[in-house]
């Protein structure tokens, strides 16, 4: 339920900022500016930790080894803390990067000139993130799930609230004027609420663990001792690591660089867009991922390969048969989707400047990001596969192919396509590193379990029976005013969801009863019958 509240009030929270900027240049300047605290993050320390500290960690708790435990979070704060510091002096030159495609430099100078400030106010966000990484590998460590699953709405509220009085003290007319960036650079209090009242919401997010942590009984106290064992763990597994995110970050920032060079209010229209694609993978993907991976990780420090593998392919049968059916559901809906939640909705309450063209934009973004859905989800459970293994090896140098992939292709296709060849790009690239992902992994476990080539193969068949009838009820009622739209949408939506369950009962699938296994307060679905959790030899 946390990790689903959360998703909601973060669509909330996009629905607002959109209302309230829209895809102008203000809004471009600070999209970007307010991502790159995500980066750096990711980029220095994120995917390192979140790779590493939960198998460490775990490991660590069972032998009941609170120094190792501590002179982890020691080192991983000192890191921190530096990061933050670098990324402060250097967010000049971040920002002119995402300005190198542009081809006109005036609107780059204009994009640089309110990003710049904004950035150096969002940048603690970076030590902010990793606290609560840190936080919550510890209390997953002890299997509490619900506060890191919570705090997410407290940030988004936060959030919320710091743009409707932004947009109060600045005026909508303003915002959607022709100069919204001056008219916010020459109004410092308007600049200071927009900067640090966002960092205000990601320094929620850190103290509402707090509580969560007394009450688990964990305590941190400072360890410097680099020669610590666990930490020494931490910086073996972490060395693959760093070439894996490197990877990953400079594709990242090429796509973003390619669609912000594309025109104004591509920046802005691009992170819109991510957010929805955003949704059901942090709903669906990484609520079964937290759950698994703790037990994961357990069952291959222990060498149980056959366990290891039955909840693998468990795991991602649970993601997909909800992934499956919600990529149909965005590539047939995208545009009323965008049009109903990003302009409808908020427009009775508000004036938003969240106009056709915006959801032009936008739209057709989510519906390329959308063909990627199910290939990102399958690539990103994989790579916590090897995790739990402590293989960081194997992600880099799959990583590596599927970067030099997106790379190669998002610069050739985008000179070609514009912003809808860089997001081609992306869908190729994460196709083919999914399928090379489940390849090696399948062959390391010695096959995915849980019949996973078949039930995916039921997923499809399934699908292919919705996308004609979500797509044609669609048409047949056409967009108009909000409850037009807002039919539409459930309409189609629920339409096509029907087919899907329908056409997987008729197969003879026990695939939704997966679905009800996830419950409790977090925790990863029992076992389940013999025919769910019955291995196969491999997985193609």
């Amino acid at each position: 339920m946390g990790v689903g509240l959360s998703r909601v009030t973060g669509l909330v929270r996009t629905a607002v900022l959109a209302a309230v900027i829209g895809t102008s240049a203000l809004a471009d300047g600070y999209n970007l500016a307010n991502s790159t605290p995500n980066v750096i993050y990711d980029l220095m320390l994120g995917g390192v930790l979140a790779a590493t500290l939960i198998p460490v960690i775990v490991e660590r708790m069972e032998a009941d080894d609170q120094r190792s435990i501590d002179a982890i979070a020691t080192w991983v704060i000192t890191a921190l803390v530096g990061v933050t510091a670098l990324g402060v002096i250097l967010s000049p030159l971040i920002i002119r990067a995402y300005t190198i495609f542009k081809s006109d430099q005036a609107a780059a100078d204009q994009q640089i000139k309110i990003a710049v400030p904004l950035l150096i106010m969002f940048m603690p966000q970076v030590l902010l993130y990793g606290l609560d990484t840190l936080f919550t590998a510890l209390l997953n460590a002890k299997r509490r799930f619900a506060a890191p699953a919570f705090a997410p709405v407290l940030n988004n509220v936060v959030v919320i609230c710091m743009l409707l009085l932004f947009q109060q003290m600045v005026g909508s007319g303003v915002l959607k004027g022709p100069d919204p960036i001056n008219a916010v650079l020459n109004d410092k209090t308007a600049l200071f609420l927009l900067g640090l009242g966002t960092t205000a919401g990601i320094v929620a997010l850190v103290v509402v663990l707090l509580p969560a942590m007394k009450a688990a009984h964990i305590r941190i106290r400072p360890n410097f001792d680099r020669h610590n064992e666990a930490v020494r763990s931490v910086v073996k597994l972490s060395g693959w690591m760093v070439g894996y995110v490197v990877a990953n970050q400079v594709s990242l920032w090429l796509m973003k660089a390619l669609v912000n060079g594309t025109g104004e209010g591509r920046a802005s229209g691009f992170e819109y867009a991510w957010q929805f694609f955003q949704l059901p993978y942090g709903l669906v993907a990484v609520a079964v991922m937290t759950a698994f991976m703790p037990e994961l990780s357990s069952l291959a420090s222990r060498g149980d390969r056959k366990g290891y593998r039955s909840r693998l392919g468990q795991g991602y049968r649970l993601a997909m048969v909800v992934i499956i059916p919600v990529t149909v559901a965005y590539v047939c809906l995208a545009s009323p989707a965008i049009r109903l939640f990003l302009s409808q909705l908020l427009g009775t309450v508000i004036t938003s400047a969240f106009g056709p063209e915006s959801i032009a934009i936008t739209s057709s973004m989510l519906t390329w990001l959308a063909l990627a859905l199910p290939f990102f989800v399958t690539f990103l459970f994989m790579m916590r596969g090897f995790y739990a293994r402590r293989d960081t090896r194997t992600p880099f140098i799959i990583s590596l192919w599927q970067n030099a992939v997106q790379i190669v292709l998002s610069l050739a296709l985008a000179a070609v396509m514009g912003f809808q060849g860089a997001l081609l790009g992306f869908v190729i690239a994460y196709a083919f590193g999914a399928v090379m992902a489940m390849g090696r992994l399948a062959r390391q476990a010695g096959g995915m379990g849980a019949n996973v080539g078949r039930a995916i193969g039921r997923y499809l068949v399934a699908a292919a029976f919705m996308a004609p009838m979500t797509w044609g009820i669609a048409q047949v009622i056409g967009s108009g005013a909000l409850w037009h739209t807002f039919l539409q949408v459930v309409v189609a939506g629920l339409a096509g969801g029907g087919v899907y369950v329908t056409v997987l009962w008729l197969l003879g699938s026990d695939d939704l009863e997966l679905l009800g296994q996830l419950r409790g307060r977090g925790g990863a679905p029992t076992p389940v019958a013999a025919s769910v959790g019955e291995e196969i030899g491999t997985a193609t």
